[in-house]
């Protein structure tokens, strides 16, 4: 049974329930979970996955600059520990330089090497395609209010987080 109809069975046996916003949420993040496979799908064939493609953008967009991890896991919404985990994996396959940092000889700091620069403009193009992929049915009018849309949703999400922690 497809998951609207349990929603609306849901909802005549809780009349108060807001059918409109469980839908919306539901679709909010199954979207979000096959946009992050079609993604993955693209990058499978340069052997990185979402986060760790993000963590080289990043470091990209940083300018060579050393970043540091907590930094990063902050942007891409990861723990300490899925942090560590990702960039020992791109560290062991020579992507990035972990070093510690001159400021503060208890945090580290890390950069892009030359080999992860090079993957990750092989790599940019199949993900740049996919996203394309996912968002052409919206166009560019509908994609811009989508995201203002989102992006005001996102600032409520964060207050109402912000509030409970």
């Amino acid at each position: 049974m497809p998951f609207e109809q349990r929603i609306t069975r849901f909802c005549a046996e809780y009349p108060e329930a807001p059918r409109d916003l469980m839908l919306a949420s539901r679709l909010l993040l199954r979207s979000a979970r096959l946009l992050r496979h079609h993604i993955e799908l693209a990058l499978a064939p340069h052997t990185l996955d979402m986060g760790q493609y993000l963590v080289m953008s990043l470091l990209v967009a940083d300018g060579g600059q050393p970043t540091m991890p907590s930094e990063l896991g902050v942007a891409i919404d990861a723990t300490r520990t899925q942090m560590t985990r990702l960039i020992d994996g791109l560290e062991a396959r020579g992507l990035v330089q972990r070093k510690t940092s001159t400021q503060d000889r208890r945090s580290l700091e890390l950069t892009l090497t030359a080999e992860g620069r090079a993957l990750l403009e092989r790599a940019a193009p199949a993900v740049h395609a996919a996203y394309g992929e996912a968002w052409a049915p919206l166009g560019k009018d509908r994609l811009a209010d989508v995201t203002r849309d989102l992006a005001q949703l996102h600032q409520n999400l964060a207050a109402l987080d912000a509030q409970r922690s």
